[in-house]
């Protein structure tokens, strides 16, 4: 859902700034009423999960690849206005440093998953969990529900975006940016999510928030007083292990992509999604998983065992997430609408001078979540070196999204000098 640099024109890419940067600065004045102690270092951590789901890449219909963002988890934690900040923080910090989307479309990126995913979301969660208790299983279900629709009505907009090109923009019967119409783009921005990483998005938030209502049920009550010591939460959760129903709502959910698969594969499992698996060199993916697996027997015991007792145990889940983000790089194609030139101009028979002239327009350090290092970028390298330099670029995009998200919430929390007031004006 990322879009690159050279397939939106600039002036659309500077028109999207219209209704993001207001948003910004309403968010800001909004989030400094929720912020003390407590909610700045959980923007933070927040800010840092969406990174990493952002990371994960799943295919979907089409032989290409989506991802989840968690900005409906933030939301209903955190309130929309805060998702807006820490979805927007992870997202121009990867366009940065990991030339995930583009430096023109930073606006355009943020508009559609820092603004319309969260809003979209917490608001359709509000509708279908109105009036349930706060530890009730309905609550789950519907934050489940409103994330799979936020990303959703997000993949919409992109698609609209990416469509409205050529029709803007085209010389001599051809594209000067997008090349994809409204007729291509819609369709396929809408499958690949609602097929595919709407669903991961729907288990990440409804699991999310049925494991607050299990271990942090502080954090799902109304803001007014979320970090009291005597506010209790509404209801009582499900006794049913959270393991359990965690395993039945993931196999459901891989039941449900594995059918969709086969089905756009004509029954062919070398076929799901449509994508030609036969191109994937199994014995190097072994040996990335493997070395993955190493890896992680390594480095999540160690981030337990040297983080502050705080963050002990989000710490090394992040390390975990970070362990085993490079499966994504096992999916052949590439995101819808993030093709570099040369895929382009396969499909199409020629390349956009917009996607020529803007596409190099910015070169990021660790593109591609690589290292600039021999080891890791030579040509030729096995797969477990990407994956390797997957990994460590993830950690390290983890830190420094968090750390970011945490200065930016202390810069807002002190802005006016003083200590800002807790608010109900958001949250569940």
């Amino acid at each position: 859902m990322h879009i690159p640099d050279g397939y939106l024109a600039p002036a659309v890419s500077l028109a999207l700034a219209a209704p993001t940067l207001p948003v910004w600065g309403l968010a800001a004045q909004r989030v400094k009423k929720v912020l003390n102690n407590r909610t700045v270092p959980l923007l933070a951590i927040f800010s840092a999960l969406s990174f990493t789901i952002m990371m994960f890449n799943v295919p979907v219909p089409g032989g290409t690849t989506a991802h989840g963002v968690g900005g409906t988890l933030i939301a209903v934690v955190l309130g929309p206005w805060a998702a807006v900040i820490a979805v927007s923080t992870a997202l121009i910090l990867q366009a940065l440093f990991f030339g995930d989307g583009g430096i023109l479309a930073i606006f355009a990126n943020c508009l559609n998953m820092g603004i319309i995913l969260p809003f979209v979301g917490y608001g359709t969660y509000r509708i279908l969990a109105a009036g349930a208790p706060t530890l009730s299983t309905r609550r789950a279900v519907a934050a489940g529900i409103g994330a799979y629709i936020g990303i959703t009505v997000a993949a919409l907009a992109v698609g609209i975006e990416l469509g409205i090109e050529p029709v803007l923009f085209s010389s001599n019967g051809h594209a000067l940016y997008s090349p994809y119409g409204l007729s291509e783009a819609v369709p396929a921005m809408l499958a690949a999510h609602a097929f595919g990483a709407s669903i991961v998005e729907g288990l990440i938030t409804g699991l999310g928030v049925a494991y607050l209502q299990r271990r942090h049920p502080e954090y799902l009550t109304s803001l007014r007083g979320i970090f009291a010591p005597d506010v209790e939460a509404e209801g009582r959760p499900s006794q049913r292990p959270l393991w359990q129903f965690g395993l039945a709502t993931a196999a459901a959910g891989v039941a449900v992509m594995g059918a969709i698969g086969l089905i756009e594969g004509g029954g062919n499992p070398g076929r799901m999604f449509n994508a030609d698996w036969s191109k994937v060199d199994w014995p190097s993916v072994a040996s990335m998983l493997l070395v993955a697996g190493l890896a992680g027997l390594v480095l999540v015991p160690t981030a337990y065992l040297i983080l502050p007792r705080a963050v002990k145990r989000v710490g090394a889940g992040f390390v975990a997430l970070a362990v085993v983000a490079p499966i994504g790089l096992i999916a052949p194609g590439f995101a819808y609408g993030e093709g570099h030139a040369q895929d382009v101009k396969l499909a199409f028979g020629y390349v956009p001078t917009g996607l020529q002239d803007l596409s190099g327009i910015f070169a990021a350090p660790m593109s591609g979540y690589n290292l600039p290092l021999p080891f890791f970028s030579e040509a030729n390298a096995p797969l477990w070196h990407a994956g390797i330099g997957y990994e460590v670029a993830g950690i390290l995009g983890i830190l420094a999204v968090g750390s970011v998200a945490y200065l930016v919430a202390r810069l807002l929390r002190g802005a006016d000098g003083a200590k800002p007031p807790i608010s109900a004006e958001s949250g569940t």
